[in-house]
């Protein structure tokens, strides 16, 4: 009966593990982050993520001052350590953030710098597109961090805001921001549940 508890223990571990293997990125992520920032546990509700200064509709060629801003009043800002990163991606538009030594570009999207993750809010400009009959689609998701050099205690969560031109006059909903299983991510659970309950049939048979 020992040997039954071990391998139920073992498998139970093995399940629970993420799908997806992410290490942390105190200088910036890549595109690995718009995943999420699986790293750092699952989405958390309690932090918000919020674009600030988007207009309802934009003019095409118009400069939009905006901020990053990213909240959890459970984890404390450490001034003296990490306070919070990002990961922004825009479909269409220029980003040109307001201090170069706190972003930088990786992969198709922005994402903070060692120095930028000193804060939980970051200035930019956005400069929208020369077509006023397009949308753009602005994707953020925001890290709140306590500082503890660990993935422990942080706390991230994402928005995606779609902004139409002022001639485009189409409606729609905005999408709604949860975070469920990707198919494959099923897949594997679904196969990895099988497979314990196959090997559980076999010990307890023998």
């Amino acid at each position: 009966m020992p040997r039954a508890i071990t391998v139920i223990l073992l498998f139970a571990v093995l399940i629970l593990m993420p799908v997806h293997e992410v290490d942390g990125f105190p200088n910036g992520v890549g595109d690995i982050g718009e995943q999420g920032c699986l790293c750092h546990g699952a989405e958390n509700d309690l932090t918000s993520v919020q674009i600030a200064g988007l207009p309802e509709k934009f003019e095409s060629n118009t400069t939009y001052f905006l901020q990053l801003i990213v909240d959890n009043p459970q984890i404390d800002v450490n001034a003296s350590s990490a306070q919070g990163g990002f990961r922004l991606v825009v479909s269409s538009g220029t980003i040109s953030f307001n201090d170069t030594n706190t972003s930088q570009i990786i992969g198709d999207g922005w994402t903070h710098t060692v120095l930028g993750n000193q804060q939980r809010i970051w200035n930019l400009t956005w400069q929208s597109p020369s077509d006023n009959t397009s949308l753009s689609a602005l994707t953020f998701f925001g890290n709140a961090v306590n500082g503890n050099g660990e993935f422990t205690g942080d706390g991230w969560n994402k928005i995606k805001i779609y902004v139409l031109g002022t001639e485009n006059y189409n409606t729609f909903d905005q999408p709604k921001n949860n975070h469920e299983l990707e198919f494959s991510d099923k897949a594997m659970l679904g196969l990895g549940l099988l497979v314990l309950f196959y090997i559980l049939v076999k010990v307890v048979k023998d």
